[in-house]
């Protein structure tokens, strides 16, 4: 009877099932797949090491605080720009400018260099990201497909192939933040996803002397890398309010392993809990928040320009339309765009738009829901809160860097829509992918479809990559895809003035001279076509009219050397007694 009884009991409570057994791979077959996605990621972006400098790439290596040592200090005290005579006084990103720095210390010069770097980066962040969806899931093929969707995906080109796009140091430093505080709250050491599931006995001395659980260095570290995100890029602001969302909406506490999903804590004490568990982010972000002020000259977020509210209101729909299609339907490349006011409301510029959106938020949340419920049914408590967790944290990556992209008037007037500003919540949408999937009965059927997304991924990457091989490729091709956006147009001529500067060089001025004439017609305060203009007209002995052109870039640009141009060229027609600025 009392074998019986105990029988009785082990059957009243069996232990929840899950929906379908995890059908896990081993370390080592992980490890060998994890190598060889790489290798094939690499293989993908390597055609970015033949690229040249583009866009931004040239003022940063031009900028005196990255070509010499000695300037680290002006890194945190002055904002990015401050090198530019009337440069906006706009962004402050000291690491970002300390990681360009590293750059030019290794490579100098060299674009195979800095690519080849860039490349690395953005390879280490999917790394972290597999590594973070390990973290909550324990599911290493999630793991892997996310991390491998999330590095192929088309828009990622833009910030692969430009160098100088902060985009990637940021989610680095935050993706690794989120993984030690997530260690530290579930009391477990940072670990990694080859060697996590091991017992004690079968870890090397040097595993078993890391920072034991609830260890405060690990918060420390976390707290120190979100203040690196921080002075990355201004998005890092996002990280406390992520993780107090985060704690307070599922508690995250030490220990949480002993308490059941379905627990329901006191609002205040959830809410000291969430606050605790966030105060050293918070203080972090206190510290930038007073830098920041200091560089900015006392202005924390300058404006560009000054839309009105109801304009920025109106255009909502259409923006979050855009960046909708750049994360979902990446068929074509979404780096540039044409500006979209909209200052009316309108069945086309904001009806339509707006329900595209609730469409696509619908269906997302939709699975969400599916995917949070069915853990909560079928998984025990502990897997059902890591699933719980992977779709809070990766709705808020998703959703709260695109809401500070709408913030129309610190943006670039004209030119404030790229698909880079999707680099942080695509990470986030992976994160979400992962746990949806890692829920779903037929594992074959998910892998044979994330194994197509793949293929076409890999397709229109390769496709959308060879836009960015120099900056005449750049514009020429932002020009077709956003012919209405001023500074696109603007750069495109810009571009073509360089390479007639080229020709002029080679002594092909019958080349180059139709693309000044064309340049000065379009922009007349383009000051290197005037100067280049000035040059052919020399070397075609048209020496009055080259002092026209010397005159008019000299006043443009009030550089000494084409001052200096212009005064020999008056000294060598004898028009020195007249010389006059």
């Amino acid at each position: 009877m009392n074998a019986l009884g105990k029988m009785g009991t082990l059957n009243l409570h069996p232990p929840p099932m899950s929906l379908a057994p995890r059908q896990q791979i081993s370390p080592l077959t992980a490890g060998l797949i994890g190598v060889a996605l790489v290798a094939g990621v690499f293989a993908l972006y390597s055609p970015a090491l033949n690229f040249q400098f583009i866009l931004d790439d040239h003022r940063f290596l031009s900028d005196p605080r990255v070509q010499s040592s000695g300037h680290v200090w002006e890194y945190f005290t002055r904002y990015v720009w401050a090198q530019v005579a009337g440069g906006p006084v706009t962004f402050y990103r000291p690491a970002f400018v300390l990681w360009i720095r590293l750059n030019y210390m290794l490579c100098e010069m060299s674009p195979w260099g800095w690519h080849l770097l860039s490349v690395a980066k953005h390879l280490l962040v999917a790394v972290l990201l597999a590594w973070l969806v390990w973290k909550l899931l324990r599911d290493r093929v999630a793991a892997l497909v996310a991390a491998t969707l999330f590095s192929i995906h088309p828009s990622q080109t833009e910030s692969v192939a430009w160098v100088t796009v902060p985009d990637p140091l940021l989610s680095a430093a935050m993706l690794m933040a989120l993984i030690l505080y997530i260690s530290y709250v579930n009391g477990t050491r940072p670990g990694n996803f080859l060697v996590a599931g091991k017992t004690p006995k079968k870890l090397n001395k040097r595993t078993r002397a890391q920072p034991g659980p609830n260890s405060p260095a690990i918060l420390i570290a976390s707290a120190i890398l979100s203040f690196v995100a921080l002075l990355a890029k201004e998005t890092g602001m996002l990280f406390p309010f992520v993780l107090f969302a985060a704690a307070w909406m599922n508690p995250l506490a030490p220990n949480s392993a002993k308490s059941s999903v379905g627990d329901a804590s006191p609002l205040k004490g959830r809410l000291l809990s969430a606050f605790r568990n966030t105060l050293p982010y918070l203080c972090v972000t206190a510290i930038y928040v007073g830098m920041r002020l200091y560089a900015l000259k006392g202005q924390f977020s300058p404006h560009t320009q000054h839309l009105p509210l109801r304009t920025v209101l109106l255009s909502i729909p259409a923006i979050l339309w855009f960046y909708t299609k750049v994360l979902f339907w990446p068929v074509r490349s979404h780096a540039f765009a044409d500006p979209i006011l909209v200052d009316t409301f309108s069945l086309h510029a904001v009806l339509l738009p707006g329900l595209g959106v609730c469409c696509a938020g619908l269906l997302l949340a939709c699975a969400c829901l599916w995917a949070w419920t069915t853990a909560r049914r079928h998984l025990p408590p502990q897997q059902a809160l890591g699933v719980s967790r992977a779709l809070l944290l990766g709705s808020l990556l998703l959703v709260l860097p695109i809401l500070l992209a709408l913030n129309l008037n610190v943006l670039n007037p004209g030119d404030f829509l790229h698909g880079r500003y999707t680099y942080l919540p695509l990470a986030g949408f992976m994160l979400l992918f992962a746990a949806v999937c890692h829920m779903m009965k037929n594992r074959g059927i998910w892998l044979v479809a994330a194994g197509v997304v793949a293929v076409v991924f890999v397709i229109l990457t390769s496709q959308q990559m060879q836009m960015w091989k120099d900056d005449l490729t750049v514009f020429t091709v932002a020009h077709q895809i956003a012919p209405h956006n001023e500074p696109v147009a603007h750069n495109l001529v810009s571009a073509q003035v360089q390479v007639a500067l080229g020709l002029d060089e080679s002594d092909r001025c019958n080349e180059a001279m139709p693309i000044f004439e064309q340049a000065i017609q379009q922009y007349p305060q383009d000051w290197f076509a005037w100067a280049g203009r000035g040059e052919c007209f020399f070397k075609l002995n048209n020496l009055p009219a080259a002092e026209e052109s010397l005159h008019r870039a000299s006043e443009l640009a009030h550089e000494p050397r084409v001052t200096e141009a212009w005064q020999q060229l008056r000294a060598r027609m004898g028009l020195n007694s007249a010389l006059s600025q």
